[in-house]
């Protein structure tokens, strides 16, 4: 079942608290749930295991989990496989790490078409409904259950601020790939795909010397320690992703339980943008009095840098619609939903 229907069904699952204790006990669910990213991360501590906070209160017994965080069985580029192998049942799914697999769905991650988190999310949350972006979930076989997007990525550089668009000429850049190596390119710098668990060692070492997050998962990897100063009025795209769960496993849950498993999934949508949005702030002054050097961009060179990363989305839709997908339909209405959030 799809979805845009489950949503219908929603209202519904307010009742579910009251279930009697035998129905629960009959149509047990039992849940393995698999994250890459460590524990104190906002994907595990402020999603993941929230969700699964919510849903318990929501049926009580009625599920149960075998919880593997922090990659013990999967890491964050391997989710995708462990949840269509079967080694997981639900997983979050990393957008930027399955372009392969879901590059519509990178519509996601594009710089300029989000505020905050709480946008971000509200706009992928009705975008994932159309037939562009739900296609792609459909095709490899899981269910969207709630996503999470980060506030507008700033850049965070171990080299000192980059203040302007020429001073981006020369520095390479951590990307988490797809959408973000377009936005890197536009602004004169290299982009270094590396995984979000490997940040910290490629600064470290000095294979990057900046890259695009958000406050939040910086702190989640302990990025702030090797960063000296952050941008924070910039906006070069987000990262997204999708918690879902097999589609197979989901045609075995009970109605009651699915319609649970997506109250807690609006649940989770709001508190976790809400405590990023809040992160910005909090984190913010953390990061400064840790002798980080906060900046915003002069409105002339931030007019500038916005200026070269409108050409990343002309450049997405011309990449993908040369593969034969329907990109600028994606992008289309993923900007009205954007309009509307």
């Amino acid at each position: 079942m799809k979805r845009r229907e489950l949503l219908k069904m929603s209202a519904a699952a307010g009742g579910l608290v009251a279930m009697p204790a035998v129905l629960r006990a009959a149509n047990a669910v039992e849940l393995t749930v698999v994250h890459g990213s460590p524990n104190k991360h906002v994907i595990s501590a402020g999603g993941v295991e929230p969700w699964m906070n919510k849903l318990k209160e929501l049926v009580g017994d009625a599920v149960s989990y075998n919880y593997f965080p922090a990659g013990q069985l999967a890491n964050l580029k391997g989710l995708m496989n462990a949840v269509q192998t079967g080694v997981a049942d639900a997983v979050p799914v990393p957008i930027g790490y399955v372009s392969d697999k879901m590059p519509l769905n990178g519509v996601s991650t594009l710089p300029g078409l989000g505020s905050s988190a709480r946008t971000n999310i509200d706009t992928y949350a009705a975008a994932i409904q159309t037939p562009e972006l739900m296609g792609e979930f459909e095709e490899n076989g899981i269910v969207p259950i709630w996503n999470m997007a980060y506030p507008p990525y700033q850049l965070f550089s171990s080299k000192g601020a980059i203040r302007s668009l020429a001073e981006f000429e020369g520095r390479v850049i951590r990307s988490a790939g797809g959408s973000m190596n377009l936005a890197i390119e536009s602004l004169g710098a290299a982009p270094a795909e590396i995984s979000a668990s490997d940040i910290y060692v490629a600064m470290e070492r000095g294979t990057v010397n900046a890259t695009l997050s958000a406050f939040s998962s910086v702190k989640g990897y302990g990025v702030q320690e090797l960063s000296d100063a952050a941008s924070t009025n910039g906006s070069f795209g987000t990262f997204t992703n999708v918690f879902s769960i097999r589609q197979e496993k989901w045609d075995t849950i009970p109605a009651e339980i699915q319609d649970a498993i997506m109250e807690a999934g609006k649940f989770t949508e709001q508190h976790v943008g809400d405590l990023m949005d809040s992160d910005t702030e909090t984190l913010g002054k953390e990061f400064s009095e840790l002798g980080m050097d906060l900046y915003e961009f002069p409105t002339e060179e931030l007019d500038k840098i916005n200026g070269a990363l409108e050409s990343v989305h002309d450049s997405w839709v011309e990449r993908l619609a040369g593969r034969g997908l329907p990109a600028e339909a994606a992008l289309e209405k993923y900007r009205k939903a954007a309009k509307q959030a």
